[in-house]
């Protein structure tokens, strides 16, 4: 493996002022500065051990001025020549460049509060930016890099980020120019920074320069003070929620609330809290999950981060083997893709001492086998959410958990509603609220006037899924709200529902979640064609999706086409029938016929 160069030093540029921007008619730094929970709430969760008064930054610091040139970051880069290693960051170099890009921002006006908005590829930057806005007490607003202008606009609108930095071009994707087209229609987004080609965009600051190449932590932005006491209980990150068709959610979470994921980790044949740990995730950098597992647990431990920018199965066993990582989560659709490549050419992977797989999604009984086979480590079964992180891990010592009938036991502190075996009668699912040391500390729905704070409500948080208990102290998440599904994503059903009856094609249509034993819980689209000879095809569709504006990551992977939609007596389509119906079929490819025609299946309630 290969180290990167230090830093060098450069001719510290400054940015050009604009003039100044009309007040918006909503102070969001003004309201995320505001929010706290109750102090009677801190004390307690301090006196447990849950929250503290220091942070992921100060753990860097303290871990870089003891142990420099431990690993801090494993980066691979898939367009990185083939004969080169890994790009490794030391503890002293990640904590320099996070000094740096920390002064950056503070040169660019960026004071304790502000949102700083980032949209890249999973790179050890976005990681560094991050932690360089909790450093300076403003708050982190990652983006999926498959999010595209509609998507980017509502998102910097919502949170008035400060400052946005992008790629030039990725994947094909013209971020940089996407971002040049919203920016005239957000007046308090005073910077923009593209990583790249940034002359290509007149206007932008160039990342490589003004952030990676000049030692502003050298100048006065340098010598800042320090966030105001109890930044450690304000928010620091705004992670946004897909919800109702343009409706999204932002998602503010707190050093602390992210830190209680992993304090309240006691388990030592679990994810646990074992020094010098490496560990990996195969989600986008810019979810939550892979925020906490690869950033903050490696830090909190004095441990290494392993990331990948472009998701490649192949990729990913070599770059666990040579990272010696120990721990490695991911989604089922991405196991899966795993076993194949690992049965194929088996990688030994002797330090791996345990696989988390899941998420939004449950993972399939006999993957969580297959994978304990092949890996030759441990798979524990996970269920969480952006409103909370990690909130149940199976402990894998029960029948139930081994057949995949049940997502395990919540995480210490954490209570959940239904509460294993009291709130509800057996086999009957409910709202699945959570409250706890790691539940955010706050919503905001885009368009309102202010956040919902979490310790409003005595710290419950409706979380959108459906659970019922396992009857083993634990619970199995049924379903998600009927507005929403998905693993990674969170998929806009009624969005999505209501561009498909705009193609031509459909005369009904529903959305719904289906597992598959591979690929894991995926978006299906139930449709009743307009012609019943001449049905659209999966493709087809997707692409009349994207072209209504829906990003790819949430499209429908799977097509099922019948003759009617089961409805209740209320004419709302019976979506509970559309899933027991799709359980009985084997998930495959679309049918060149409507379901229901002579030889096809039928689902509930459908008129023949």
């Amino acid at each position: 493996m290969t180290h990167p160069a230090t830093p060098h030093s450069a001719a510290t540029r400054t940015a050009t002022p604009r003039p100044p921007s009309p007040a918006p008619l909503i102070d969001v730094a003004g309201a995320l500065a505001a929010l706290a929970p109750p102090p009677a709430v801190t004390a307690a969760f301090r006196e447990r051990g849950w929250w503290r008064t220091t942070t992921f930054a100060d753990d860097l610091a303290r871990t870089a001025a003891r142990f420099p040139q431990r690993r801090a970051v494993v980066q691979h880069r898939l367009h990185r020549p083939a004969d080169r290693a890994p790009l490794v960051l030391t503890y002293a170099q990640l904590d320099l460049y996070v000094d740096r890009f920390a002064a950056a921002l503070a040169s660019l006006g960026i004071r304790e509060g502000d949102p700083v908005a980032y949209q890249l590829p999973d790179w050890w930057e976005a990681a560094a930016l991050a932690l360089a806005c909790m450093r300076l007490g403003a708050v982190a607003v990652p983006v999926l890099s498959t999010v595209r202008a509609r998507g980017l606009r509502a998102i910097l609108a919502a949170s008035q980020a400060r400052v946005c930095v992008v790629p030039d071009v990725w994947e094909d994707f013209p971020h940089a120019e996407a971002l040049a087209a919203v920016a005239a229609e957000l007046p308090w987004l005073r910077h923009r920074v593209v990583a790249g080609e940034a002359a290509r965009t007149p206007g932008a600051l160039d990342f490589g320069g003004y952030f990676l190449r000049t030692p502003h932590e050298r100048g006065p932005f340098g010598r800042r003070p320090a966030p105001r006491p109890g930044h450690a209980d304000r928010a620091c990150l705004l992670v946004t929620v897909l919800g109702l068709g343009e409706d999204r959610t932002s998602v503010l979470h707190t050093p602390n609330t992210l830190y209680a994921n992993i304090s309240t980790q006691d388990d030592r044949t679990g994810p646990g809290r074992r020094p010098g740990e490496v560990f990996y995730s195969a989600l986008p950098l810019a979810s939550l999950a892979s925020t906490l597992y690869s950033v903050c647990w490696p830090l909190a431990v004095g441990g290494t981060g392993v990331h990948q920018d472009i998701w490649s199965p192949e990729a990913c066993l070599d770059l666990m083997a040579a990272a010696g990582v120990h721990q490695a989560y991911a989604s089922p659709a991405h196991w899966a893709e795993v076993l194949l490549v690992q049965r194929r050419r088996p990688r030994a992977l002797p330090r791996l001492r345990l696989v988390l797989s899941g998420g939004r999604t449950s993972t399939p009984a006999d993957l969580l086998a297959d994978l304990t086979n092949a890996l030759g480590a441990p798979v524990r079964a996970v269920w969480g959410a952006p409103e909370l992180g990690m909130g149940t891990v199976t402990r894998g010592d029960t029948p139930a958990e081994r057949a995949g009938e049940s997502d395990g036991v919540p995480l210490a502190g954490l209570e959940l509603s239904p509460l294993p075996g009291r709130d509800a009668r057996p086999g009957e699912s409910t709202a699945l609220r959570a409250r706890g040391p790691s539940v955010c500390l706050a919503t905001w729905r885009h368009g309102a006037a202010e956040p919902t704070a979490t310790w409003a409500h005595e710290g419950w948080l409706d979380t959108g899924d459906r659970a019922r208990p396992d009857g083993l102290g634990g619970i199995r998440v049924t379903g998600r709200a009927g507005a929403r599904t998905g693993g990674l994503f969170l998929v806009p059903v009624d969005r999505i529902e209501a561009a498909l009856l705009r193609h031509p094609g459909v005369r009904e249509a529903a959305v719904i979640a289906h597992v598959d034993a591979e690929q894991g819980e995926r978006p299906c689209a139930v449709v009743v064609p307009a012609v019943r000879d001449s049905p659209p095809g999966l493709l087809e569709l997707r692409e009349h999706l994207s072209g209504q504006g829906l990003e790819e990551a949430v499209l429908p992977t799977r097509l099922e086409l019948v003759t009617s939609l089961p409805r209740d007596e209320h004419g709302g389509v019976r979506k509970d029938g559309l899933r027991t119906w799709l359980e009985r079929l084997r998930p495959g490819r679309p049918g060149t016929a409507p379901a229901g025609s002579p030889g096809a299946g039928s689902p509930p309630g459908g008129h023949q």
